[in-house]
């Protein structure tokens, strides 16, 4: 018997691969794992696998052999030997015997990977999931772990992590072991690390260093993202409100994470504390005027970089 998983969304998959594993185990059969992008692990050659596709063990009478990331790490001619191995014990009718083969990305096209697709009893693709099927799983899998996430909430999670399910996954999970129930967006800003954060870094490297084009094409890289105009204001207006901290020394070790703290640190003395004051009344201006409804978010970013830039 044969299973073939593969798929670029490597958690969903891996997650799978797992299941179908653990299955097997516990049936106790004679196991053999070979992972081929273990670096720490000597690869095993056909002769090897041909070994264990033939020999029945004394002690138990099925046999588990997994493959992980064969596609990736060897080349044609092994794929086209362990291919002809596999016809020739018959592992896709054997049933005292499963083979699982699992790739953690895309495979390549090969006689192996056609023959695995008509053969195997078992084939999962996990290709990564579009928005609303993204949606959809993140429902699910909050729902296993006791949350509810308001629309904000999951927003931000969303757009931070965009198909990255592993990364969405031990969001939530942290989350989990913070609070049950409803989780509003102020939770999540307060607890976990996006990696929105990163790009406002760059951004405000830009805006520091006065380079006016990159920043406005970082906006709008932020902007064709879907990631809300407020939402990157309240960014900036943080990291500012850092930078303060940072100028005035009014820094304490587990007021701000150390990470966002090195990040800041060189910004924070390439601006002059009047201008950070200034600018930081400035960006509350914005952020009432977008709120108030009486600018656009977008133009409201737009003119901040121009008043700072300008200034």
């Amino acid at each position: 018997m044969l299973y073939f998983i593969y798929g670029k969304d490597s958690f969903r998959s891996g997650r799978y691969f797992l299941q179908v594993k653990e299955f097997y185990q516990n049936k106790t059969p004679a196991i053999f794992y070979y992972d081929f992008s273990d670096n720490t692990m000597s690869p095993p050659d056909i002769s090897t696998l041909e070994e264990k596709l033939k020999t029945k063990t004394l002690f138990s009478g099925s046999r588990l052999i997994t493959l992980k990331n064969v596609f990736q790490n060897t080349n044609i001619q092994f794929r086209n030997d362990l291919l002809d191995i596999l016809k020739k014990y018959k592992a896709d009718r054997t049933k005292d015997l499963m083979v699982i083969f699992y790739e953690n990305g895309e495979v390549q096209k090969s006689s192996l990977e056609k023959w695995l697709k008509e053969k195997a009893e078992g084939i999962k693709e996990f290709s990564l999931l579009e928005k609303n099927e993204l949606v959809k799983w993140t429902m699910k899998e909050e729902q296993k772990l006791g949350l509810k996430l308001s629309p904000e909430a999951r927003q931000i999670i969303l757009v931070s992590f965009a198909s990255d399910t592993g990364s969405i996954y031990h969001s939530l999970k942290k989350l989990s072991l913070i609070k049950k129930g409803v989780v509003d967006k102020e939770l999540v800003e307060a607890n976990l690390f996006l990696p929105l954060s990163s790009a406002i870094f760059v951004f405000l490297d830009y805006l520091v260093k006065g380079d006016e084009k990159k920043a406005f094409w970082l906006l709008e890289i932020l902007l064709n993202q879907g990631i809300h105009p407020l939402y990157i204001l309240k960014m900036i207006i943080f990291e500012f409100r850092n930078l303060l901290m940072i100028e005035t020394s009014s820094f304490r070790p587990g007021s701000m994470h150390p990470y966002v703290f090195r990040k800041l640190l060189p910004l924070s003395k390439m601006i002059p504390l009047e201008t950070l004051k200034a600018t930081y009344l400035t960006l509350l201006d914005y952020d009432r005027k977008i709120k108030g409804g009486s600018i656009d978010g977008k133009m409201g970013l737009e003119m901040f970089l121009v008043d700072f830039l300008h200034r």
